[in-house]
């Protein structure tokens, strides 16, 4: 077991990391408020804090409760002069308080070191809690050894009441016991349940609660460990008992999620492999076209899908962007002369970029392009609105394809991940975290985001001689969970569908709202709630 530094070295360095964050002593703290309905070590401490609560009457003293990501789940206090002053200086229920937000306190420094803090008041980093002295002590799970959150008490006061050390550290070992009773009693309950539905030896079942995961021997054979990252992200949508799966090994399997009753986040998995699945690494079938748009975001791959429709050496490309890029005016009919004279097909990639002139020779090509040669292809982004050229062109197409954005294509982002990491080194596994806080981004950036993700994470892992990529090893931003940043269930369904609805509208939020069958005002209202940056 390590020593403790000092209570000075412990400041200082959180002095250099709050620096180093961009916070400056003057910097108010504003914060970032969320839901704080659903908490786990919430429910557990509440009877210990309402018990604490009697044991403060008459104090000028207060508790504050905050979670594994230093936000803000409880405040007790009996002293409404130091509520009011909490509530001015931003410690509110729902804020997130961690070093960075916050400065140097004893919520986020005592999240941050594991260990127990006192923060008098001139020691505090930002200047509007220096009238507040502090001790701190992290709430340390006595199964997972993990850091559940913390309890700070604090008063209007230069120094900490040395009394409250032995105060705090009570409730501290009372929440951590029922926290560890309340674990027990969910594992059995999920064993029990998983024992249940795994009687059947011909189907595979997995189980997955907090820190817990259960197999029978066919599961075992289907699931790789980067899979549980994607059974977890499940347990928080709870619109579908039934979908389909692509599993890392490239498997397309059928599932049902049975929830355990009575237990947060755990359910049973029934596992069913598609007969005749296709793997990843199969050709896409697809029926012979005169002509073929490919329409998606920048990133999903539309640019492989296109080549993989015509031979390297049948095929003549036009890469628009790069043309612009160079300075040169993509010259279509140029490539559409090289294109039939070879008997070739052709691939104009960023065709949304072309002029209207361009545009128009275009849709005469495809007009008169030969059934029995390679097909001529257009990649582009999808159509909007405002695109009736670009719409017109794709609309002559006889063949269509829209590639989904990352972020729709949550049930295969984990063997999409895995296949990329197996490219940067075969010797790399995807563990659960890493796959769970994969499953959890917003992915703008599409594929192409995330294979620079994985490729810094990769150097990471094998810099520290690991073959298990962790969540630890992902760029700082991508590490966050399900359990910490994940939207839930209906909440993640409703922002996906304002975030179509508003693509659809062509950004026009008052189409939106009518498509959605919402007044304007509650669409901006979910808008900011959701956290959509439209």
């Amino acid at each position: 077991m390590t020593t403790p530094l000092p209570q000075r070295d412990v400041i200082a360095a959180s002095w250099r990391r709050v620096t180093q964050s961009g916070l400056s002593p003057d910097s108010p703290f504003r914060p970032a408020v969320r839901d704080i309905a659903d908490d786990r070590l919430l429910d557990a401490a509440r009877p210990v804090l309402a018990r604490a609560a009697s044991m403060l009457s008459g104090t000028t003293t207060a508790l504050l409760l905050v979670d594994q990501d230093c936000r803000m789940v409880s405040r007790v206090s009996a002293d409404s002069t130091l509520e009011r002053h909490l509530e001015s200086v931003g410690a509110v229920e729902g804020a997130a308080c961690d070093e960075s937000r916050m400065g140097t306190t004893a919520l986020g420094t005592t999240v941050e070191v594991r260990g127990d803090v006192v923060i008098n008041g001139s020691e505090h980093y930002l200047e509007q809690f220096r009238s507040l002295s502090c001790f701190g002590r992290p709430i340390v799970h006595p199964a997972t050894r993990r850091v559940a959150g913390a309890i700070c008490m604090t008063e209007v006061a230069p120094q900490i009441n040395p009394l409250s050390v032995p105060l705090v550290r009570g409730l501290v070992d009372d929440i951590a016991e029922r926290l560890l009773n309340r674990t027990h009693a969910d594992h059995r309950a999920v064993i029990a349940a998983f024992e249940k539905t795994s009687s059947r030896r011909d189907v595979a079942v997995a189980a997955v609660g907090d820190d817990l995961q259960l197999t029978n021997a066919l599961a075992a054979q289907l699931l790789g460990s980067a899979d549980f990252g994607s059974l977890r992200a499940m347990l928080h949508d709870r619109s579908e008992r039934r979908r389909t799966i692509t599993l890392v090994s490239g498997i397309e399997a059928d599932i049902e999620i049975d929830r355990v009753d009575g237990v947060r986040h755990a359910a049973v998995f029934r596992l069913r492999p598609r007969v005749g699945h296709r793997t990843p690494a199969d050709p896409v079938p697809r029926a012979a076209a005169a002509s073929v748009a490919i329409c998606g975001e920048p990133g999903t791959g539309r640019t492989t899908e296109a080549q993989s429709l015509i031979p390297d050496d049948r095929r003549v490309r036009l890469d628009v962007a790069a043309a612009l890029l160079d300075g040169t005016p993509p010259d279509v009919a140029a490539a559409i002369r090289e294109a039939r004279s070879a008997g070739h097909g052709l691939v104009v990639d960023g065709a949304d970029l072309l002029d209207d002139r361009s545009i128009r020779l275009l849709q005469a090509a495809i007009a008169t392009h030969r059934p029995d040669l390679p097909p001529i292809v257009v990649v582009c982004e999808p159509v909007t609105g405002g695109a009736a050229g670009l719409a017109a062109l794709v609309g002559c197409c006889r063949t269509r394809v829209t590639l989904p954005p990352l972020r729709q294509r949550t049930s295969e982002i984990v063997s999409l991940a895995q296949r990329m990491l197996e490219r940067c080194d075969r010797r790399l596994e995807l563990g659960p975290d890493a796959a769970d806080a994969l499953a959890c981004q917003e992915w703008p950036g599409n594929l192409t985001e995330m294979s620079v993700v994985l490729g810094a994470a990769a150097e990471t892992t094998l810099a520290r001689g690991g073959r298990q990529l962790t969540a630890a090893d992902l760029p700082e931003g991508y590490r966050g969970s399900s359990r910490a940043s994940r939207l839930m269930g209906l909440e993640q369904a409703e922002r996906q569908a304002i975030i179509d609805a508003l693509d659809a509208a062509d950004g026009n939020k008052s189409h939106a709202a009518k498509a959605l069958g919402v007044s304007r005002t509650t669409l901006y209202a979910r808008i900011r709630a959701l956290g959509i940056s439209r």
